[in-house]
C-alpha cells in the first residue's frame, strides 16, 4: 500500500506536519517494499491539486496531524483512508498504522480551511 504524509523535513524521522496542506514535505511510503520517496511542497495553498494526483497514482492512505474539510472532501470522494497522527514521525506513525493504532478520520479535523472559500 502506498502512503501519503505531510512532515517538516524529507525522512521518515521527521514531525508528522501540523497542518497537512502546509507541510513543508511530502512522503510517499510503501508498506511493501518499506521504500520512501520524499518531495518538497511546493503548492503550498489552497487548490490542493497535489492531492488527486496521488490518488491518480495509486496512494490509499494520507497520515495527517491536521487537515481542513477542503482536502479532506477531496480525499473522501475518492475513497482515501485518512488517519490521524499528532505529535510523532512519520517512522512512529507508520507503525502505529501498520499495528492498527491510528484513528481513522470521518471528518476534517479543522472546522474551516484557511485560503479556501
Amino acid at each position: 500500500m502506498k502512503v501519503f504524509i505531510g512532515t517538516d523535513t524529507a525522512n521518515l524521522n521527521s514531525r508528522i506536519a501540523k497542518r497537512f496542506g502546509h507541510a513543508e514535505y511530502y512522503l510517499i511510503y510503501n508498506t511493501e517494499s518499506k521504500d520512501y520517496h520524499a518531495s518538497p511542497n511546493k503548492e503550498h495553498n489552497e487548490k490542493h491539486s497535489i492531492l488527486t494526483e496521488m490518488i491518480g497514482k495509486g496512494v490509499e492512505a494520507f497520515i495527517v496531524g491536521n487537515i481542513g474539510p477542503h482536502a479532506f472532501s477531496i480525499l473522501n470522494k475518492g475513497e482515501i483512508k485518512v488517519y490521524l497522527a499528532r505529535k510523532m514521525t512519520a517512522e512512529e506513525a507508520l507503525n502505529k498504522l501498520a499495528n492498527n493504532e491510528l484513528e481513522l478520520l470521518a471528518e476534517a479535523t479543522i472546522k474551516k480551511s484557511m485560503h479556501h472559500n
